[in-house]
């Protein structure tokens, strides 16, 4: 609907104009008629129109300075000058003020209807693109939080490039990278109780979570973010010559979310502090360093602020697992690759072992750090803490209990092969579920023009990705899937209803009811019409004759 605010002094113009509008394009409202141009500026601020058709040579205000005054107040609104002056200097200054048309008296009905028509469409189409950016805005608010999310978890991960932590940041309007990971821990969090009683678990953790988003707000560019398990995820960015009072700062910062969640909730935290790296592409070392010093809560208590600085058994520079062998088998546990993990840990042991004289109590030493290491990534990786815990406690026992050399590489490679199989197992699992969830999704919506972009983006993949991972759970492809899903519902509706065909490729999601009916007779060996007035055994028939 195209909303017009008639301007001329001479009513037998109004009146010609709302005629021709009656009878051309009665859907075209006129919102309001005035006689100067004051009239003209009240009567914009009253009704806000969107088409303005204003005679310039007026009483007390001409049409120029009300144009002037107009766009002021309506920015968008489109103004069609009427004159019978023809001079160049009146036009030219009606294109200056953004005039969308600029019309010599008298004006012929066709070409005031044409210029309203080409007005009404691009009105339109700006409202449509409008409309859809706001609603990507929207949908795109309502992402951030997992975009988020995705983004701390791929830094802690390590899988992510200096490149893409940049362009990623960017989009995210942080004002500088993280450098420093901070995991935030309860210590008393209620073990998952019944059913009916998990909601209050839940709101407890959002309750803290809130808690710990006000307390960084005052930290440009602080991310926070749920973590792997009953854990939270801090990253924090610092100005390059901050490092001599960075620990002071984030331990002063720890202390007050420790104090806040003491005070505001029944449970406790532990804040545990990594060291700040140089390259945001690092931050997994970070995060490892904030983990380990968390878990020292087991020893020290909770409720408390850990740097990686006070715990760590050796210097950085000189730890045990800190070769480039080390992280290559954190790296094949995190990836379930059982026969990199091998290989690593045979060059693990001849690195600090084999050849060198190396007392049995070190060496049993050394190979708890690379179990340590072993587990943490698995658990990085999504394996169940109760089920590493297990493994580890297991081979711990093993190896204190080792009599030579010989036997270590056989129990400890035993042992890493069990925790690269329950990565496995968690990632078929969390697989299959984001599979399940894609399903679900296409069920619900086969009747729409679905494609595998949309269902992908559903379930935060890329296409192509998803389409694989489609295929490995469901052994079938998407297209194959969407396609069945369809037939067995138009098989249903050509039993039961009295739809006709076009009707039924519509509710099915086909536009085209010939494509589908081709699809159909390809899936199904018959037309649809056949098949209805079969019953459904046209085949059974075929096969008969």
């Amino acid at each position: 609907m195209l909303r017009l605010l008639i301007v001329d002094d001479e009513p037998l113009e109004r009146r010609a104009i709302r005629y021709l509008l009656a009878k051309a394009r009665p859907q075209y409202v006129v919102v309001g008629e005035g006689r100067d141009g004051g009239e003209a500026v009240d009567l914009g601020r009253e009704v806000r129109p969107d088409v303005v058709l204003l005679d310039i040579k007026m009483p007390v205000m001409d049409g120029l300075a009300a144009g002037r005054a107009l766009r002021r107040l309506l920015p968008e609104v489109r103004m069609v000058f009427l004159t019978a002056y023809d001079e160049f200097a009146y036009a030219q200054e009606a294109v200056a003020l953004g005039a969308s048309r600029y019309l010599l008296k008298p004006v012929a009905g066709e070409e005031l209807i044409s210029v309203l028509d080409s007005l009404a469409q691009e009105i339109e189409e700006e409202r449509r693109v409008k409309e859809e950016t706001r609603k990507w805005r929207a949908a795109l608010e309502e992402m951030l939080p997992l975009i988020r999310l995705g983004f701390v978890l791929d830094l802690v991960s390590g899988h992510i490039s200096r490149e893409e932590v940049k362009a990623r940041a960017d989009f995210l309007g942080l004002p500088s990278l993280p450098r420093l990971a901070v995991v935030i821990a309860f210590d008393n969090l209620p073990p998952s109780p019944a059913p009916e009683k998990e909601g209050e678990r839940q709101f407890l953790k959002k309750r803290v979570f809130h808690i710990i988003e006000e307390g960084v707000s005052s930290w440009p560019g602080a991310l926070v973010v749920p973590g792997f398990r009953d854990e939270f995820l801090l990253l924090l960015p610092f100005e390059p010559g901050g490092r001599a009072r960075l620990r002071e700062a984030v331990t002063r910062l720890g202390e007050e979310l420790c104090a806040r969640v003491r005070e505001l909730t029944p449970v406790t935290v532990t804040v545990g502090i990594g060291r700040p790296v140089d390259d945001p592409a690092l931050l997994a070392t970070s995060y490892a360093e904030a983990a380990a010093a968390v878990e020292y809560r087991l020893l020290y208590g909770g409720d408390q602020v850990i740097h990686a600085d006070d715990v760590a058994a050796f210097p950085r520079s000189g730890r045990a697992m800190s070769s480039p062998a080390g992280e290559e088998l954190a790296l094949a546990v995190r990836l379930g690759d059982g026969e990199r993990a091998r290989r690593c840990l045979a060059q693990i042991i001849a690195e600090t072992v084999v050849g060198k004289e190396v007392r049995p109590p070190l060496f049993k030493v050394k190979f708890l750090e690379l179990l340590s290491v072993a587990g943490r990534a698995a658990l990085e990786a999504g394996a169940e803490a109760e089920d590493v815990a297990a493994v580890v406690l297991r081979a711990g026992q093993e190896i204190v209990a080792l009599d030579s050399l010989a036997e270590a590489e056989n129990k400890i490679g035993a042992r890493l092969q069990r925790l690269v199989e329950q990565v496995v197992h968690a990632r078929q699992r969390r697989d299959t579920g984001l599979i399940e969830r894609a399903v679900a999704y296409i069920n619900q919506n086969y009747h729409r023009d679905l494609s595998l972009d949309e269902v992908a983006r559903h379930v935060y993949l890329s296409p192509c990705y998803f389409s694989r991972l489609f295929k490995q759970v469901r052994g079938e492809n998407f297209i194959d899937y969407l396609t069945r899903m369809r037939m067995e519902e138009a098989k249903k509706l050509l039993l039961t209803t009295d739809y006709s065909v076009n009707e039924i490729a519509s509710r099915v999601g086909y536009r085209d009811a010939r494509y589908f009916g081709q699809v159909f007779k390809k899936q199904e060996g018959c037309t649809p019409t056949a098949f209805r007035k079969t019953g459904g055994s046209y085949g059974e028939a075929e096969l008969d004759g």
